[in-house]
Order: structure tokens, then C-alpha cells, then sequence
């Protein structure tokens, strides 16, 4: 942060902002010194420039700031102060919401709810109340709405105790409400005093997004380098998927849920894609897995489920198998598009996740190709085409491959008859005259032609045996290449 340039841009930034002026909190953290020509910049733009002590909070250099801004303000206005003050410090050293919300009842000094979004009551969980309250909302929901908007909170006068409803909403996002007794005789002190509430839950419902952002991109981060193994050593291995709530050892099997066309099929805009995958489907995929076993790991990269199963007394193929099966009936019931789920072998120990992830993806590439959509394969599934990759690495593969069909490809580079195209076709649809018309546009009996002329071409028929052995091994090994 010693490149002043940049921190001169940043003084012009908030300048041309029309900002009220800088406070740094930490120069001996963030930068070493405020350097002269940064002072005598913001001389030169009448711009405050405040060093604070770096061992006072956030409040206690700012509440003098703003009180020396408005004068002289009453006891009554310090008293509301000093409690934001208050529990402005609470929400940022703090973790526990519950502990907040207790606090601000006890300075509101009257019944008051905090309920989120969908009107589930947050605080207090237990109260003989919460049934009357909710039932309110729900029947004076629009005029809640309506008089919300007009006037930024509505009075609801039912069951002889009046009460004030204030929504809790920060830049065009609404995150819930908060419902109270009126206190007292001064209803505009009732409302002050919920307005700064209803900042504050702001503060806690966007803080809480944040850490949980933040620890979603921890551990995608974490699960990339878990698949390729990019740690110093195990044990670190270990200790960073604790860190992130990943406990590696035991796991038997891993599966892989990945959303072939979920976007296209789903009909929504490519902006609202993550937020259906993170914030609806993964929901409902996360509930099947951990009922199978709470111990159970899941994670998101991208369009894909990354899923560990806990080591039990189950047989791991079934179990899986019958697991995935669950996964692809929700989607299934979620979208219209396809899915692939596949599944590895079993896991000797956590060293050979990075073996499994790559026997799961196989799964799911090679059984997509080559068994359609909206299966559930397990590894061992795949038999030979399993280890078809490795076939291919032996040198003398590519020589005898490049022997066969030279003839065919010869004469449709000549003709643009596409014979090699619809003998491919012909063995991909077990040599059904008719589905091969229907997917290359042609009359059945073109089809006929054209089988003829392969075997004159080759002198053989290439799907039947022995030439039939040939023929798919040549075939299947495109799809590797």
C-alpha cells in the first residue's frame, strides 16, 4: 500500500464523491506513513484527512466526529446513540446473532420480533406470542407493503396492543421485518429508536452473507485443490479441509452430479444461473445427501456437485448407486434439463480422492457419451470403456487405428458420401436402418445404398465378427481422442 499514486487516486476518488473526508484506522498496518505529499494534497482539496489511535474501535472514532458535526445534541439523542453505538460494537466483534437480537429487546424495552424474509420469526424462538404475530403479518400483508412504502412503517392496531411494523431493507433488497409493541406514549421516539434496529439487522443479515461467501469461496478453492492434490503434505491436506468444515478421512466414494443444460432448459438469465444452483438446488441436493449420512460431504464447483460419502457398515456400490438415483430424481423434479451423475471406485484413503474425482468424472463424460442423459453410472459400470484411455497410450494403438477404414474416408473425401459417417451412426444405433434415417435426414433406403457400398468398399461387412471387434474398438477411441 506504499505506492502513492494509487493513494492519491483513491483521495480524488471519494473527493469527486463529494465524501466528508478520509479516517485511516491503522497506519501502521495498511500503510507505514501518510506521506507528505498525500497531505498536501488533501490541503490542496480542503479534504479532512483524520490518523486515528489504531487502538480505539470503530465507534469511538467516529461517535465524536459525528456528535462535534451536529452541536449540541439532547440527552434523550445520546442515550439512542450510545446504544447504536453499542450495538453497532456487538455486531462487529460478535458472532452470535441471538446474543444481538437479545440485546436490542432489552433496549427497546418492549415485545419486539425480528422475523426474515419468508416471516419465519428469528427472535425470540420461543415466545406465546409468535403465532399472533405471524398470523398478522400474514393477514395485513399487502397493507404492510403499501403503507411500508408510503411511510417506511405501518401501525397495526389489532388485539388491543398496537404495533409498529418496520421492514429491514438496504439498497432495493429487502431481508425481513421487525414487528414491536409500541413502548411508552412517544410513538416518534418508538419509530427512531427501530429505524437504527432495522439498520443494524442490515448490518448483521449482509456481514452474514458476507462470511458466508466468503467461506463458500474458501472451500471451492479448497475442493480445487483437493482434486489435483495441490498441498506442501497430507497433514496439511487435512487440517485446511477441517478449516473449512471438510472432514476427508473415511470417505468411501465420491459422486459427481454434473447439470448437462440446466441454464438453457431452467429459461432464466444467465445472471440468475448461480443464484438457482446455489440458492434452490443445492439446498434440496444437500437434504438427500446428508440424510444419508450427516457425515457426508458436499460442495459446488460450478454447474457440479462434488459429494463425499462417510465410510458405513453399507455396501458402498449400492448405496451410492441408489444415492445418486435420489439426486437425479430432484433435479429431475427441479428442471427440465439433463444430468449426469457418476460415481468412483471405492476410496482406499483420503490420498486417493484426487483418483476418485477423476473415476467419477469418467463416469459422468463417458457414460453421458456413450449409455445418454440422465443416468446413474457407477464406475465399475464402464467395464472396458473404463480403461480405454489407457489402451490408447500403448504406441502400437495408433499405428494399427490408422490402418483401418483408410479406404472409406479415401472415397467420401472424393464423393462427400459420408460413409464412415453413417457407419458410425449405424453401429451407435445397433444398426437400426431406421434410426440412422431419422438422425442423418436421409430416405431408409439411402441407408441401404450406402451399407452396400461399404462392404464393396472394404470387401467385408465391418458390424459383424470378427471385423465387428475392430470396428468398435476404432469407433469408441474417437470419442477418447
Amino acid at each position: 500500500m506504499q505506492d502513492i499514486e494509487k493513494q492519491k487516486s483513491v483521495i480524488l476518488a471519494l473527493h469527486e464523491k463529494k465524501s466528508a473526508g478520509l479516517v485511516i484506522c491503522h497506519v501502521d498496518l495498511f500503510i507505514k506513513e501518510v506521506h507528505q505529499a498525500i497531505i498536501e494534497l488533501c490541503d490542496e482539496l480542503e479534504f479532512p484527512l483524520i490518523v486515528a489511535n489504531s487502538e480505539r474501535s470503530y465507534v469511538e472514532i467516529l461517535n465524536p466526529i459525528i456528535l462535534r458535526l451536529m452541536g449540541n445534541p439532547d440527552s434523550e439523542y445520546n442515550s439512542v446513540i450510545n446504544m447504536q453505538n453499542k450495538l453497532i460494537e456487538y455486531i462487529a466483534t460478535k458472532r452470535d446473532v441471538n446474543y444481538i437480537y437479545k440485546t436490542m429487546s432489552e433496549e427497546y424495552g418492549s415485545k419486539i420480533f425480528f422475523l426474515d424474509i419468508n416471516n419465519k420469526i428469528l427472535y425470540p424462538k420461543y415466545d406465546k406470542k409468535l403465532n399472533e404475530i405471524v398470523g398478522l403479518i400474514t393477514e395485513y400483508y399487502n397493507s404492510i407493503r403499501e403503507e411500508c412504502r408510503e411511510k417506511g412503517y405501518c401501525i397495526i392496531d389489532a388485539n388491543s396492543v398496537k404495533k409498529i411494523i418496520l421492514p429491514i431493507q438496504s439498497n432495493g433488497l429487502h431481508y425481513g421485518l421487525i414487528a414491536a409493541e409500541i413502548s411508552g406514549n412517544d410513538l416518534d421516539k418508538n419509530i427512531r429508536v427501530l429505524q437504527i434496529m432495522a439498520s443494524l439487522c442490515t448490518l448483521i443479515f449482509t456481514k452474514n452473507s458476507r462470511i458466508s461467501e466468503l467461506e463458500t469461496v474458501r472451500k471451492q478453492e479448497y475442493i480445487s485443490d483437493l482434486i489435483t492434490w495441490n498441498f506442501r503434505s497430507d497433514d496439511v491436506a487435512v487440517k485446511m479441509g477441517h478449516d473449512v468444515g471438510w472432514n476427508i478421512l473415511d470417505k468411501c466414494r465420491m459422486l459427481i452430479v454434473n447439470l448437462n443444460d440446466i441454464q438453457e432448459s431452467v429459461g432464466i438469465k444467465t445472471k440468475d444461473y448461480e443464484k438457482f444452483i446455489n440458492e434452490v438446488l443445492y439446498n434440496k441436493v444437500k437434504v438427500i445427501v446428508k440424510a444419508d449420512n450427516d457425515l457426508n460431504l458436499i460442495g459446488l464447483r460450478s454447474d457440479t456437485f462434488i459429494i463425499l460419502l462417510q465410510q458405513d457398515n453399507r455396501k458402498t456400490y449400492e448405496r451410492s448407486k441408489n444415492l445418486g438415483r435420489n439426486i437425479l430424481k430432484c433435479c429431475n423434479e427441479s428442471f427440465t434439463g439433463s444430468v449426469s451423475v457418476g460415481i468412483s471406485t471405492d476410496i482406499d484413503n483420503y490420498k486417493s480422492i484426487p483418483n476418485a474425482y477423476i473415476e467419477a468424472m469418467d463416469a459422468v463424460r463417458i457414460g453421458r457419451h456413450f449409455l445418454g442423459v440422465n443416468n446413474v453410472v457407477n464406475f465399475e459400470d464402464l467395464g472396458f470403456y473404463g480403461i480405454f484411455k489407457e489402451i490408447r497410450d500403448i504406441k502400437r494403438f495408433s499405428s494399427i487405428k490408422n490402418d483401418f477404414f483408410i479406404e472409406l474416408k479415401k472415397y467420401d473425401e472424393e464423393t462427400n458420401m459420408d460413409l464412415y459417417v453413417t457407419l458410425r451412426s449405424l453401429i451407435y444405433n445397433n444398426m437400426s436402418t431406421e434410426k440412422v434415417a431419422d438422425e442423418l435426414y436421409l430416405h431408409r433406403n439411402t441407408i441401404n445404398y450406402r451399407k452396400k457400398k461399404i462392404v464393396e468398399i472394404l470387401g467385408y461387412e465391418p458390424w459383424s465378427m470378427p471385423y465387428l471387434l475392430n470396428t468398435l474398438i476404432f469407433i469408441v477411441s474417437e470419442y477418447f481422442e
